[in-house]
């Protein structure tokens, strides 16, 4: 599932090729990605003619404000991308929705699983928008410090890496990020969230801010099934400088201990070095 940086960093391209355009037609082919309206028409019809004037991500949510009115939303869900494409091209498969703009260009939604879903929301105050009113603070924000942190933290009964990825407590972290934030900040995934010092915190957010940041810089990350492309199509590039995250039997590339996996309950693996990321 495309993740923070992911999320960040097709926004970003999205403002080089969308943003001041309009949506001159709207074709949603499957009634599933639109769900949470009446029907495909009436997507259709809430986005047709619209100008899109910001374009703003929150957690791993995208979301295009239209007529600096109204909110589309974009949830890309376990295998959604947005892609941007001549309309004298094939599309691809699976592409369940495709906007035509005013520069030629046609924005294109394609999703395999059909878990990601668009929406169209009165209103532009992002807190305002249904589910997003419970997403915890954005990680590389100035509104989430080590205190804060570890408040956050200290409340819940998971585990350290759960919790990470839990969007109550932080907005936009899933299970890339938080195996490869408790490998840089020497913390074990497993460790009870709750007991977190504010030492372990302060290196916690220090290390989250650090992998986030680079994988923005390197267009995020494209795990081994392939599913997460940028805007062009193009994979990321930060898989190469994963150093715990579906690297179970490789050597760590601090202490050369071979990285562990720990299978949860819903079948999520967990990965770190048993050695770097010992219990306190």
């Amino acid at each position: 599932m495309p993740e923070l940086p992911e999320a960040e960093t097709i926004a970003r391209q999205l403002r080089d090729e969308v943003l001041g355009k309009t949506i001159v037609r709207v074709r949603a082919f499957e009634a599933r990605c639109v769900r949470t309206h009446g029907s495909t028409r009436e997507f259709e019809q809430a986005c047709r003619g619209s100008l899109i004037t910001e374009i703003r991500r929150r957690g791993k949510q995208i979301v295009l404000t239209l007529d600096a009115s109204r909110s589309l939303v974009v949830r890309l869900g376990m295998s959604g991308r947005l892609l941007v494409g001549n309309p004298r091209d094939a599309r691809p498969q699976h592409a369940h929705i495709v906007f035509s703009l005013s520069s030629g260009l046609e924005l294109r939604y394609i999703d395999p699983r059909t878990f990601g879903h668009l929406s169209v929301r009165s209103g532009t105050e992002l807190s305002r928008l249904p589910g997003f009113e419970k997403l915890g603070p954005e990680p590389l924000s100035d509104d989430l410090d080590e205190r804060e942190l570890r408040r956050r933290l200290s409340r819940t009964r998971s585990i350290l890496a759960v919790a990470l990825m839990n969007q109550r407590i932080v907005a936009g972290i899933g299970k890339i990020y938080s195996d490869e934030i408790c490998f840089h900040a020497r913390l074990n995934p497993l460790m009870p969230a709750h007991s977190v010092s504010l030492l372990q915190a302060r290196r916690l957010l220090a290390a989250m801010r650090r992998v986030l940041e680079s994988a923005i810089e390197h267009r995020g990350t494209t795990a081994a099934d392939g599913s997460y492309v940028d805007l062009y199509g193009r994979p990321g590039g930060y898989q190469k400088f994963l150093a715990a995250y579906q690297r179970a039997g490789e050597p760590c590339l601090r202490c050369s201990t071979s990285i562990a996996r720990v299978a949860l309950s819903n079948g999520r693996g967990i990965h770190f070095c048993p050695k770097c990321q010992r219990f306190p």
